[in-house]
C-alpha cells in the first residue's frame, strides 16, 4: 500500500447514526472528505437533508434515512436500504446519543430508561444488525462514540448526568466484548471517548462562565473540543492505518483522562 493511501477511504461505504447534527454531522462529512460514501441515519429527516447536501459536496454518494436506533426493525430496514443502494457496508459509526441531567437521587425512571435505551441499547441493536452482515461479508469495522465520562464520574453541579455516564461506560465495555468475540470474523470494534465538544447538546453548558471555567481547569489543553477535531480519530480508526487495532478506547479529551 502506498503511504498516501494509508488513510484513504475511497470505495468505502460508511453508516453514521445520529448524523443530522453535532459530532455525527462532522464525522459524516469528514469520512466523505476522505472518499467514503455515506449513509446518514437519524430521526430528523429535515436536518439529514442538509447534511446530505454537505456530504455530496465532498464528491461522494450519500443516502439519508429515518432511523430510530431503539427500534430494531428500523435498524434492520436501514441495513437493507444501505445494501440495496451500495451493495455493502465497510464502517458503522454509532454516534446517536442523548443525555438527562439531574442529581442521581432525583433522576426520573423515564429519563434513565430513555438515555440507556438510546445510548446503550441502540448501540447494541446497530452493532448486532450490522455485525451479522459483517460476519456474512467476511469483514467490517465498528466505531462506537463513547465519552470520557464513561471512565470518570461527573461532579460539577451544572452537569450531573449519571444515566449518561452509565450508558457510555456500557458502550466501552460492549466495545471490548464485541472486539474480542468478533475478531475471528475480521471485524474490528473500537470506541472514541470525547471530552466536551461544542455541539447543540453542550452549547448552553459551555457558554456558562462557571462551567467553562471548570473545563479550563479540568482539561489540560484548557478548552473544549471543536467538532472538526473528531474527524481525524474517526478516519484513523475507519482506515487501514489502524488495521491492527481493535478493542481500543481512543480518548479525544485534551488530557482529561491523564489527570
Amino acid at each position: 500500500m502506498e503511504k498516501n493511501d494509508l488513510f484513504s477511504l475511497k470505495d468505502y461505504v460508511s453508516v453514521v447514526t445520529g448524523a443530522a447534527g453535532g459530532l455525527g454531522e462532522s464525522i459524516a462529512c469528514g469520512l466523505a472528505r476522505y472518499g467514503s460514501s455515506i449513509v446518514l441515519l437519524d430521526l430528523d429527516l429535515e436536518r439529514i437533508k442538509k447534511v446530505w447536501e454537505k456530504v455530496e459536496g465532498e464528491g461522494v454518494k450519500a443516502l439519508g434515512l429515518h432511523c430510530d436506533v431503539t427500534n430494531y426493525s428500523q435498524v434492520e430496514a436501514s441495513l437493507e436500504e444501505t445494501i440495496k443502494a451500495f451493495g455493502k457496508v465497510d464502517v458503522l459509526v454509532n454516534c446517536a446519543g442523548i443525555t438527562a441531567r439531574g442529581k442521581a437521587e432525583e433522576i426520573g425512571i423515564e429519563d434513565w430508561t430513555k438515555v440507556i435505551s438510546v445510548n446503550l441499547t441502540g448501540v447494541f441493536f446497530c452493532c448486532q444488525v450490522f455485525g451479522r452482515h459483517f460476519i456474512r461479508q467476511g469483514k467490517g469495522n465498528i466505531i462506537n462514540i463513547a465519552s470520557v465520562v464513561g471512565q470518570r464520574g461527573l461532579f460539577h453541579p451544572l452537569d450531573l448526568a449519571s444515566p449518561y455516564c452509565a450508558s457510555k461506560g456500557g458502550v466501552i465495555q460492549l466495545t471490548r466484548a464485541l472486539a474480542a468475540e468478533w475478531a475471528k470474523y475480521n471485524i474490528r470494534v473500537n470506541a472514541i471517548a470525547p471530552t466536551y465538544f461544542l455541539t447543540d447538546m453542550t452549547r448552553s453548558l459551555l457558554e456558562n462562565p462557571e462551567f467553562s471555567g471548570y473545563l479550563k481547569w479540568k482539561i489540560p489543553l484548557g478548552r473544549p473540543g471543536r467538532p472538526e477535531e473528531i474527524v481525524g480519530p474517526v478516519v484513523f480508526l475507519a482506515s487501514e492505518a489502524s488495521s491492527m487495532i481493535t478493542g481500543h478506547v481512543l480518548n479525544v479529551d485534551g488530557g482529561w483522562t491523564a489527570i
